[in-house]
């Protein structure tokens, strides 16, 4: 069904690096944004938007959840996951299989995605898995993915890779195939050593269990050997002030590194996090310290990281709830990304145009997103109405994301996402999803 054509005016427009002067956007019958300027004059039959100086942005583009479909769907499957990222303002999400089975061939790939149609309420792009059953499979899916995923260091549903003649031949086959690698980087060793070396204290400690060093030492090799086999390497929800430094060095130097960090690294401390109940912040990498968040905040707000992911990976809180060394890492967040990106630049000081680019033309732009993640005539209408002005506390039950909680929990933030469209169909509204599922996969 072709979209209805319509007129959002009198709004204050981001066009997914700035806010502009135009205040008017007009949407095509085919989705798309046809006109953007002020004093547009309505068509007839053309459905009209009165924005009344509320934001208007492009649809949020969240590059790095997990939504466990298929085999995991009791944490999270696409139908709540993707109505959890429409209360959070985002439209398009790029999704990492965390869980058997892995993406390990384009038929498991396709196989997915067909099975995601009429479920999923935005448009989605599962990562490819770089391990080892993956490489004779490597070249058929060029082009068919945003990337593949490879785990360096344990976490939650994926062992990792142990050494570095694996990394080197997982590497050296993605850059043979022309496909981008995404990295979780931490080592192994270091994190052992860690365990090993502990008091009792200490060993309920996250960021003490996994430790700086141990993300820093793994991005520098994952950065090396990337160089030296031509791999195009993304480090994902970097969490350490340096390892992000290393990332933007890299690329400053001309090498094909880019990384991106999550909004828990730019909201939340490592105290604050020990110190919050049912380990609600225990995630892979550990929430570090004032002085790493710090140094990611300067790294977002001068353009240096790619982007902001959520790393939205739910468990039940009964599983959270458990001893601290049983309870699995991740948590829910996709449902705020749009009021926590608020909540970072007003925390930090950062400009907020800094921050809303990191969840919206970054990250479309590094992933290959052409359509998405900004508004331009040509563009997918993906757009979120928010009123910056409005402010709520956020109520976990009301989420609705399947795992019902949130570390966020009670935490006060604005900018909630009014009304959602996504390729010009309105998809949410006042707290509730509009229609049924539209999204569509993106490759």
């Amino acid at each position: 069904m072709a979209a209805p054509s319509s007129l959002f005016r009198g709004g204050r427009l981001f066009d997914g690096r700035g806010f502009v002067d135009a205040t008017d956007l007009r949407v095509d019958a085919d989705g798309r944004i046809a006109a953007i300027g002020s004093g547009l004059e309505a068509q007839p039959g053309e459905q009209v938007v009165d924005l009344d100086g509320a934001w208007l942005l492009p649809g949020l583009v969240d590059c790095h959840v997990h939504f466990r479909e298929p085999g995991l769907v009791r944490k999270e499957g696409y139908l709540t996951g993707s109505a959890g990222a429409l209360h959070g303002g985002v439209t398009t999400v790029l999704e990492i299989q965390n869980n058997p089975p892995l993406m390990e061939s384009l038929e498991l790939l396709q196989e997915k995605m067909r099975g995601l149609v009429g479920v999923s309420h935005v448009d989605f792009a599962p990562y490819g898995s770089l391990t080892e059953a993956a490489l004779p499979q490597l070249a058929t899916m060029a082009g068919r993915v945003p990337a593949v995923k490879c785990f360096l260091g344990c976490s939650t549903g994926a062992g990792g890779v142990d050494d570095e003649p694996t990394m080197r031949r997982l590497f050296s086959a993605a850059a043979a195939a022309g496909i981008k690698i995404v990295a979780h980087c931490e080592d192994n060793a270091i994190m052992q050593a860690a365990a090993a070396a502990a008091s009792a204290d200490q060993a309920v400690r996250h960021d003490l269990m996994r430790p700086r060093s141990s993300e820093v030492q793994s991005i520098r090799d994952a950065l090396r050997v990337a160089d030296e086999v031509g791999a195009d390497l993304h480090v994902f929800h970097i969490s350490t002030a340096e390892g992000g430094r290393l990332v933007a060095e890299a690329r400053a130097a001309g090498r094909a590194v880019s990384g991106t960090t999550a909004p828990h690294y730019l909201l939340v401390t490592a105290e604050e996090a020990h110190a919050a109940a049912h380990n609600r912040f225990k995630v892979n990498p550990s929430i570090k310290y004032a002085e790493d968040r710090d140094g990611l905040r300067a790294l977002v707000a001068d353009g240096l990281l790619q982007g902001i992911g959520t790393d939205h990976a739910p468990h039940p809180l009964e599983e959270k709830d458990r001893p601290y060394a049983k309870a699995p890492s991740g948590f829910p967040s996709i449902d705020l990304l749009l009021p926590l990106t608020v909540a970072i630049a007003d925390e930090s000081g950062m400009p907020l145009e800094a921050a809303l680019a990191a969840v919206t033309a970054l990250p479309a732009e590094e992933f290959g997103l052409t359509s998405k993640g900004r508004l331009a005539v040509g563009a997918d209408a993906d757009l979120v109405i928010a009123d910056p002005d409005e402010v709520r506390t956020v109520d976990e039950i009301s989420l609705p994301s399947k795992s019902k909680w949130s570390p966020y929990h009670g935490r006060r933030l604005r900018a909630f996402p009014r009304a959602v469209w996504l390729r010009g169909h309105q998809v949410y509204a006042d707290g509730a999803v509009s229609g049924d599922p539209r999204g569509r996969p993106l490759y």
